[in-house]
């Protein structure tokens, strides 16, 4: 993983101490602000004794105003996320949300604890929308939020699209997007059917290639199969579908819709995860897999390794760790941090060299 944001990147590598680390858990299905906050509070002031016992007070003065400052942020300590990182020294301070739960942890020395960074399931990209296809419409739904919503422009239902479209009737003519076709009586029922469809899918992969490119939408295309077989046999392989998920979500209520996508991206992390396991396991074979963290660290600076990978049964932030994750980030080598609780098989760290 490479870090997109250059403002948590000019952070993490800032030579400026103390740099300190906060590692919140939150509650997301019911966000409790209180306890949120409360438990915020304890990590800070673990964090202002460690610093008034180790460090000069102009040394991090500023960091403490701005962790303070936090506990006013109302919509802060009601995240919908799982988890809250905080960084900060004298300099700055910066905030991520994550998807994954954590331990509370609070740090105060000479490095950040990055490890909640680099977990597979946070550079998996989110689809932003959830689109069910059904014979005569199709739904479109916020993955985060989980509430349906129309998109400025996109027809919902064939009936929108067509004019004169009436997905009961055996008519055999109609105007589509301003052109006439008669047909004088030959084609079933079934037939016209399959051809309005044919066209509303053309219609929608122009529509959602635009999205794509113009907003980045992308999206989990989802429906019955008879429906989403034929949709995708045109369109698979067009970079809007960020996903697939088999069957209807249209009748599930909110609990059994928000069951369905948490088991959607739960399978995608375990893929995410099993293709790092099998990269280290095929570069070892080939012994292309250094482990000791001293070696680790002279590959890293002469720029000899690929990929860096950190085994972890998610009971400790090991400081020597995340100082090679974030020298990797500094030299822009592709990292991750697996949890493999109850899993020893696994040294701490991997280094698949180039």
């Amino acid at each position: 993983m490479k870090l997109k944001n250059d403002n948590l990147m000019k952070l993490l590598t800032s030579d400026n101490e103390p740099k300190i680390s906060i590692i919140l858990p939150i509650h997301p299905e019911t966000p409790q602000a209180e306890t949120n906050l409360l438990a915020y509070k304890n990590l800070l002031k673990d964090v202002k004794k460690d610093l008034e016992l180790n460090y000069p007070r102009r040394e991090w003065n500023n960091a403490v105003k701005n962790l303070e400052s936090l506990i006013l942020d109302r919509k802060l300590w009601n995240s919908d996320k799982r988890a809250l990182l905080i960084f900060a020294n004298n300099e700055n301070m910066e905030i991520r949300a994550m998807e994954h739960t954590v331990l509370a942890k609070e740090h105060v020395g000479n490095t950040f604890l990055i490890q909640d960074l680099l977990l597979p399931e946070e550079n998996v990209k989110r689809p932003d929308y959830l689109l069910n296809i059904s014979r005569d419409r199709i739904s479109v739904i916020d993955i985060n939020s989980l509430k349906e919503v129309e998109l400025a422009g996109l027809h919902t239902r064939f009936s929108d699209y067509y004019s004169d479209f009436d997905a009961n009737s055996n008519v055999n003519s109609g105007s589509y997007g301003g052109l006439t076709a008669t047909y004088h009586g030959h084609r079933t029922k079934s037939e016209e059917q399959q051809k309005d469809q044919s066209i509303y899918y053309q219609y929608l992969d122009k529509e959602l290639m635009n999205l794509n490119q113009t907003k980045g939408y992308t999206f989990v295309i989802a429906g019955l199969s008879e429906t989403l077989d034929v949709y995708l046999k045109s369109y698979e392989n067009k970079p809007y579908i960020g996903g697939i998920m088999h069957g209807s979500v249209v009748n599930l209520s909110r609990a059994e819709l928000a069951e369905r996508v948490n088991d959607y991206f739960a399978f995608e992390r375990i893929a995410e995860v099993e293709q790092v396991k099998n990269n280290v396991r095929a570069a070892g074979e080939k012994n292309r897999v250094i482990n000791d963290l001293s070696t680790i660290d002279l590959a890293l600076n002469n720029r000899d390794v690929k990929t860096l990978v950190s085994f972890n049964d998610g009971s400790s932030y090991s400081v020597e760790h995340n100082k090679l994750l974030i020298k990797s980030l500094i030299n822009k080598i592709n990292c991750r941090v697996l949890y493999t609780p109850g899993d020893n098989s696994y040294p701490s760290m991997s280094a698949i060299l180039r």
